[in-house]
């Protein structure tokens, strides 16, 4: 009984899968104004960014590597790599690898590809400090959260699947699509360009400065809209659409509308599964 006890013991140690972890640090020249945008398209992992008042994107990603043998995490060591493309006004970090397509241009992977799946899997956490006054656009996929926080650019695009989104003491025109989590932001300033916060399965809990003025619409099929704020009048909105040709197309969808304040910007909640929650600070 004894023999057979080290036996599987033995075997389940070998069962187990190798893993490789290592700390990338990185500091990239970026000036701090309005015009520069960082972009991070992630696909398993966390994304953390904190504006501060420098002119330098101080950059620390985790690398983790995991294959079920040491041969395969040997090819992930070598092939899965942290790349960073450096233009004018803008830095763009992703995952890359052989069997990785990625659209600089339209800032999108391409996944159908003839590579075979590769022997490990692979996980980026981004934590990063960058100037607070650029522009803000990151998305992952898998395995992660999505933070910003501090930022005061004209803009945040903050995007993903499979994991919360929180953007703290932030500022600017603002777009936020998740799918499966919870979406909560607070504005040091209230965005004065439409924004959008979508929201599939998960609550959208928002503050603004107090001072507010916006027409807010709201869409969900499972989901209820609360607010602190008072509210002026409510009215209902229909959208006109245009073909691919550029014709004129209508489709009246009809979304209630509150006005808050004056209305001098528009804000478009949309859930599946949630509801949003807009509250004073």
């Amino acid at each position: 009984m004894v023999c057979l006890s080290l036996l599987i013991g033995i075997q389940c140690t070998k069962a187990q899968q190798e893993k490789f972890t290592e700390q990338i640090k990185k500091e990239i020249p970026f000036s701090n104004n309005s015009e520069n945008t960082l972009i991070i398209k992630n696909v398993f992992g966390s994304i953390s960014v904190e504006g501060y008042n420098g002119s330098q994107i101080i950059l620390e990603v985790e690398r983790t590597i995991t294959a079920d043998n040491a041969t395969g995490l040997e090819l992930g060591k070598q092939e899965l790599e942290l790349k960073i493309i450096q233009e004018a006004n803008r830095v763009v970090l992703h995952p890359d690898a052989p069997y990785i397509q990625f659209d600089k241009d339209n800032l999108r992977y391409n996944w159908c590809n003839n590579y075979e799946e590769p022997q490990y899997e692979h996980n980026l956490n981004f934590n990063l400090k960058v100037p607070n006054s650029i522009n803000i656009d990151v998305s992952t996929v898998n395995n992660g959260e999505v933070l910003v926080k501090n930022t005061k650019g004209e803009m945040v695009i903050a995007e993903n699947i499979n994991g919360g989104i929180t953007l703290t003491n932030i500022t600017g025109k603002t777009k936020v699509d998740c799918i499966n989590g919870g979406v909560n932001i607070s504005y040091a300033d209230n965005p004065k360009s439409p924004s959008r916060y979508y929201s599939l399965n998960g609550d959208i809990n928002i503050s603004y400065q107090k001072v507010l003025s916006a027409n807010i619409s709201f869409k969900s099929m499972n989901g209820e809209m609360y607010t602190d704020f008072d509210i002026n009048k409510q009215f209902m909105k229909a959208d006109k659409e245009a073909d691919n040709k550029n014709r004129a197309k209508y489709k009246y969808e009809a979304k209630p509308i509150v006005q808050i304040g004056d209305g001098q910007v528009d804000f478009e909640f949309e859930t599946l599964n949630g509801n949003v929650f807009i509250k004073k600070i």
